[in-house]
């Protein structure tokens, strides 16, 4: 059986796995909060094992410099969230409302499908 090699590269979006559009940031996001492969791979089904285990091993080699990164990313969405909230168009979700009524208020603000037969 042949070993699979994953190389991590540093390119214009910050370190990578070679041949994918997959970011060491996207799953150090989830390493940092503490989730496992299973749960990451919930959320990026196209992460094989071998890859989380090479990010894993960058990781532990630029932890510091990633939870820098990290801290100034979550800046800069929070800041996006003000302005939005500011100007009113980021409303907070209402726990209180059932996940599926909250679907229902959001398919009624949708138009009609137009031009679209089902098969």
């Amino acid at each position: 059986m042949k070993m699979e090699s994953i190389s991590i590269i540093d390119v214009d979006r910050g370190p990578q796995i070679a041949g994918s559009r997959l970011t060491v940031l996207d799953v150090f996001y989830y390493l940092h909060r503490g989730h496992d492969f299973d749960f990451v791979h919930l959320d990026l089904p196209g992460l094989s094992r071998a890859e989380f285990d090479a990010i894993v091993e960058y990781v532990n080699q630029h932890r510091d410099e990633l939870i820098e990164k990290d801290r100034r990313a979550e800046e800069f969405i929070q800041r996006g969230i003000a302005e939005h909230k500011a100007k009113g168009l980021y409303h907070e979700i209402d726990e209180s409302v059932p996940l599926k009524e909250r679907i229902a208020r959001l398919k009624e603000k949708m138009p009609p499908a137009t031009g679209v037969r089902a098969m």
